[in-house]
């Protein structure tokens, strides 16, 4: 008698499951009466953004051009877009003249745009940043401010440094994972 309700039981037990499962099924091909979209959904985050800027400008032209494009490599690295990076490192590599002065940074642009991996880019920023930081450091700045700016996380807590035009960090290394993570070091003005 247990043994033939035991049997009952476990019939009764599949036969729901199948008929639960069946409902999921059935239900899940159904679209909704209607739709509403929030166009802001669709927009791409843009991590780099800050409350303030500064504007910096310098009094070398070419000095301002590979700046800027220095920051548009950050602002890519900030929202994890290779693709951006390779272009935007490209343009820098374009710009740069041919001198022994200018060597390093533009073998290390020309390295960068070629590399579409997001995280040997960052690696690889490091060293842009070391020669972007050596041409500001001669240059004259007419206005604005530039912040030097230094994660102690990135690199299995060796450190690494970015350049930046806003004090609200905006983590090159680690991106949306770890956005506010540093300080300033250094500002030139």
């Amino acid at each position: 008698m247990c043994s033939s309700i035991l049997r009952t039981t476990g019939r009764f037990f599949i036969v729901i499951v199948f008929i639960t499962l069946a409902g999921v099924s059935c239900n899940k091909d159904k679209k909704p009466e209607s739709v509403t979209v929030d166009d802001s959904v669709n927009e791409i985050a843009d991590y780099n953004k800050t409350d303030s800027r500064s504007e910096v400008k310098f009094s070398d032209v070419k000095i301002q051009e590979i700046y800027d494009l220095y920051l548009s490599v950050k602002a890519a690295l900030v929202n994890s877009e290779s693709s951006i990076v390779q272009a935007e490192t490209k343009k820098i590599e374009a710009v740069i003249e041919d001198s022994k002065e200018n060597e390093q940074l533009k073998a290390v642009s020309k390295l960068i745009s070629l590399t579409k991996d997001i995280k040997k880019q960052r690696d690889f920023f490091v060293t842009l940043t070391s020669e972007v930081e050596k041409l500001i450091g001669k240059a004259e700045i007419t206005s604005g401010e530039v912040y030097k700016q230094f994660c102690p996380m990135a690199f299995d807590g060796e450190g690494g440094y970015w350049l930046s035009d806003s004090k609200e960090i905006r983590n090159p290394y680690y991106g949306k994972k770890m956005l506010a993570c540093g300080n300033v070091k250094k500002t030139f003005k």
